[in-house]
Order: C-alpha cells, then sequence, then structure tokens
C-alpha cells in the first residue's frame, strides 16, 4: 500500500516520504495511522517479505477497495474450537502452558461460506442428559482469533470460565473481561483483564525491557514484557529477525494495567503463558 493517512498531522503520507522524515518523528506517527479509503488500522513498514522498498498495511474493513490479500503467520486459525450454540453455556478458556508444537509455518487465510470450520464437530452436538449444552473449550489463540474476526464476542454477556485462573478477581462476564486497546481508559488502572488490540510497532528501551506499542492511541498505550521473559517470548513467537516482524500483528494479554504519572497506560506482561500473538504476512 503505497499511501496512509496519520493522524497526528491529518495528513496523507506516501510510503517513501513518509520514511524520509526524521527517526523520532517516524516512531510517534506510525503508530497513528489509518487506511486512506476504509479507516482500518494502517502500519508502516521499511521493508518486509522480499518487499524492500517502505510500505504501508492495513487491517482493511469489509468491502474496502484498498484491501490486500495476507497469510497468517502460525498464531492460530481459531479452528480447534468453536463456543456452544446457547450462549448461556459459556466458554472455558483453556490456558495450558506453552504449546511445545507451536509453529510460524506460513498458511493461507481460508474463507469458508459458514461459521463452522471444515472437518470440526459443532458444540450443539455435545448434549448429555437432558438435553443441557456444556460450554466450548477454547485456548488463548482461539479467542484472539474470534476477537479480531468479529464484535459478537467482544460485546456479549457469555460467561467465561478459566480453570487455573492466575487473576481471582477477573469479571466471568465476557463484555466486561475482554478489553480492546482502543476501550482503555483510567477506570482499569490497576485493573486485571484480559487486553487485546492492534500492535503497530515494537521496540526497546534503554533499561532492556519490550515493548509493544498499541496503534491509534495519542496517550501511548503499551505492553511491556517483562525483561526476565524477553528472550523466552522472542523464541516462543518466533521473532528470530527484526522486531518489524511485530508490526501489524493483534495481542492478548492477561494481566494488569496501569496508568504512568504522565498518563501512558501500561499493561504489563510477565508470563509468556499469559500472552498470544496472531502475526500476518501481507502482500503490500
Amino acid at each position: 500500500m503505497d499511501f496512509a493517512f496519520c493522524t497526528i498531522d491529518e495528513k496523507e503520507w506516501r510510503a517513501d516520504d513518509f520514511f524520509a522524515q526524521d527517526e523520532s518523528i517516524i516512531k510517534i506517527k506510525r503508530r497513528n495511522l489509518k487506511c486512506t479509503e476504509c479507516d482500518g488500522d494502517a502500519w508502516f513498514r521499511k521493508s518486509s517479505y522480499g518487499n524492500k522498498v517502505p510500505h504501508f498495511c492495513a487491517h482493511h474493513k469489509e468491502d474496502c477497495n484498498l484491501s490486500t490479500s495476507y497469510e497468517v503467520v502460525g498464531e492460530g486459525d481459531g479452528t480447534d474450537g468453536l463456543p456452544a450454540a446457547d450462549p448461556d453455556s459459556g466458554i472455558i478458556i483453556d490456558l495450558g502452558g506453552l504449546d511445545p508444537n507451536y509453529s510460524v509455518d506460513v498458511e493461507p487465510q481460508k474463507t469458508f461460506e459458514n461459521s463452522e470450520a471444515r472437518g470440526q464437530k459443532k458444540v450443539s452436538e455435545q448434549v448429555k442428559g437432558d438435553g443441557i449444552q456444556y460450554p466450548a473449550h477454547l485456548s488463548l489463540k482461539n479467542t484472539l482469533y474470534k476477537l479480531v474476526r468479529s464484535d459478537k464476542l467482544y460485546s456479549s454477556d457469555t460467561k467465561i470460565i478459566i480453570p487455573n485462573n492466575p487473576y481471582p478477581n477477573l469479571p466471568e462476564v465476557a463484555n466486561q473481561l475482554f478489553v480492546n486497546f482502543k476501550d482503555v481508559h483510567e477506570g482499569l488502572d490497576r485493573q486485571n483483564r484480559i487486553y487485546w488490540g492492534f500492535i503497530s510497532d515494537a521496540a526497546y528501551t534503554s533499561d532492556g525491557r519490550l515493548w509493544l506499542n498499541a496503534g491509534n492511541r495519542r496517550d501511548g498505550l503499551s505492553v511491556s514484557i517483562n525483561p526476565d521473559i524477553t528472550e523466552e517470548f522472542r523464541e516462543y513467537f518466533k521473532v528470530n529477525e527484526s522486531l518489524e516482524q511485530l508490526a501489524g500483528c493483534h495481542a492478548l494479554i492477561i494481566g494488569d494495567c496501569y496508568y504512568a504519572g504522565s498518563g501512558k497506560p501500561v499493561i504489563w506482561c510477565a508470563n509468556v503463558d499469559l500472552i498470544v500473538l496472531r502475526r500476518y504476512k501481507f502482500d503490500a
């Protein structure tokens, strides 16, 4: 994508002109980019996946004229769990720890004509006794997939159960438990939630801490990866080249939010078991 709109200076930028700016300016503006057509979250890449020229990418809205094809880089396709047909039956989120078979093999995006993944058994068939429907089981990867694809779960009053919950005070209703980065506010200061959303870029600070920076938040919301787990984080999520590999991803974290004195909201991540990413390979 050659152009993107910056909400900081309210200007439409060509990629090579954007890249010609001072690095300190790019750092701020790249976190505040939108598609010029559909207003979808956009981000800047100096180069990626064989494309050696600066360019923009975006998560386009449906029917956008600039929509581009993409492939998901192995962070889960959401096809090994499906919520129960009856919302009252709820969802069980299985934390499960690190997956030893975790892979970042690139797989093409698949489109299905109905909501049921191929080869998958409907939860509505899991009926026992007097016709009781039991809760569906989802991993964190599947949960992120469903949040990204639709706001149905995000806005629902579905009951959420997390066995071995590390934060016993987490809400048990979906529309209270899940918080998109765009909806974080000061009332959530020091509150544990499942936070998720769009990441525009990632960077280290001088103290060695890794930050995943949310897009389109002028207050600079970031996810802070504890230095004790940074290497484990990069190894597990196969960030073996540049941090540019994380640009444009979606992230989900079980943790607490803290508002710094500067007004910057920070979401703390101290355990790799409690974060998942969904990365993409885009055609520019």
